[in-house]
């Protein structure tokens, strides 16, 4: 039987690596841009738009490891209600389930409306 314990223990797991990957990849893009360019601030775009993150173009390492960490802490509170949607699935909680499916779309339809 799956306890609110259970659940959260995992998801603090996941929230805590996603977390670390994300800082780590943020902390080695700033360094990168410190290091290996001319100027301290970057021009252009302070983050890459998550179509740029996710293809690779003509973008400097530093602007996209730091970009990709911001997505990344983006994207955690939806990573965390879709663990719990699949978790509370998996136990058969169909009302937690429905709750979490409901609000799993009110975060996509926000974050495709810009809000």
């Amino acid at each position: 039987m799956l306890t609110t314990e259970t659940l959260e223990r995992q998801m603090r797991r996941i929230a805590t690596a996603v977390s670390v990957v994300a800082v780590v990849l943020m902390g080695l893009g700033f360094a990168h841009t410190l290091l290996f360019t001319d100027v301290l601030s970057i021009p252009g775009m302070a983050a890459l738009p998550p179509q740029q993150v996710l293809h690779l173009g003509n973008v400097a390492w530093g602007l996209w490891a730091m970009s990709a960490g911001i997505l990344l802490l983006t994207l955690l509170p939806m990573l965390r209600v879709l663990l719990a949607l699949l978790l509370f699935l998996h136990a058969r909680d169909l009302l937690d389930a429905v709750i979490g499916f409901i609000v799993l779309l009110e975060l996509i339809v926000s974050m495709r409306a810009g809000g």
